[in-house]
């Protein structure tokens, strides 16, 4: 970012949503969770920064951070909500150790920026405790206090967080979605999936604008069946773990990105940046990405 030149922040429609986030998102799983590994100041210093810089788009979900994340967004986008698309998701829970993690987070976060072993048990821990719940009932009240903490009359966009395909409650689900997208709560509704394999199946589904799946560079060829299924039909791609497995093995953050920002269907390519050193090299990264495509 010391090379004085402008970056580039490309903006890119969403399928056939109305939204067009910036290609580069924010995401928010790590803001204020327990593996969280900078100070809550610096994160949301970044947060102010991301969108300073130009990312638009912010992905949280209900559990992240015993709801804490989408509580400092929504102190963000207080200040700055003007063209913030905010995307939460719900269906995970970890019952009552949530409230407990949060009581004790303060003390917890002190203690485990000194010792990384105990940050690994402790997130494996949680993740143990993780169960999943898509009644159309608990939803609804998942979904009013992810509204709540955000501090927003309705989300931009809601996300399934990794159903099941063989969800049982699969028609009152999106019954519910439906109802709370006509009376205003929400804008727009989709899945995040567990897999690629998932998305496959969640594309043909009526009333799903967009999927968010798991996608680096080493995989967006054994993709394209779907990226190009979800593009005919108008689905919006969201990609996550882009820096999972293999992609920064002998690459660059540049060649990393490439892949999959040469896809047109990819509407949005997540990102976790804890401080600001690190969105400095993802918005250095993609700005060299998208100018290498577009010389080729």
């Amino acid at each position: 970012m010391s090379s004085g030149r402008e970056l580039i922040v490309q903006y890119r429609r969403l399928g056939n949503t109305d939204l067009t986030p910036s290609l580069l998102g924010f995401g928010c799983s790590m803001i204020a969770s327990l593996a969280t590994r900078h100070s809550r100041g610096e994160v949301e210093a970044t947060l102010r920064a991301a969108r300073d810089s130009g990312i638009t788009f912010f992905d949280t979900a209900d559990v992240y951070g015993q709801g804490d994340s989408e509580r400092l967004l929504g102190r963000v986008h207080r200040d700055h909500g003007d063209g913030m698309i905010l995307c939460t998701k719900a269906g995970l829970t970890v019952g009552s150790v949530e409230s407990l993690v949060r009581m004790a987070k303060p003390v917890l976060n002190l203690l485990l920026r000194r010792w990384s072993t105990a940050r690994e048990v402790t997130t494996g821990t949680r993740r143990r405790q993780e169960r999943q719940c898509f009644n159309p009932d608990y939803l609804r009240r998942r979904i009013e206090g992810s509204v709540q903490r955000l501090g927003v009359d309705r989300l931009d966009l809601f996300l399934l967080h990794n159903p099941p395909t063989d969800l049982p409650q699969r028609d009152g689900v999106f019954e519910l979605l439906l109802r709370l997208k006509a009376e205003g709560t929400l804008r727009h509704v989709g899945v995040s999936c567990r897999s690629l394999e998932d998305a496959d199946s969640w594309i043909g589904q009526s009333g799903v604008a967009c999927v968010q799946v798991p996608l680096d560079c080493t995989r967006v060829d054994a993709a394209l069946p779907i990226l190009e299924r979800a593009g005919a039909l108008g689905v919006g791609v969201i990609a996550r773990e882009i820096f999972s497995h293999d992609a920064l093995a002998g690459r660059s953050v540049p060649d990393a990105f490439r892949p999959i920002v040469e896809r047109p269907e990819i509407g949005v390519m997540l990102a976790g940046m804890g401080c600001r050193t690190h969105l400095h090299e993802n918005l250095a990264g993609i700005d060299e990405a998208l100018r290498c495509v577009h010389v080729a």
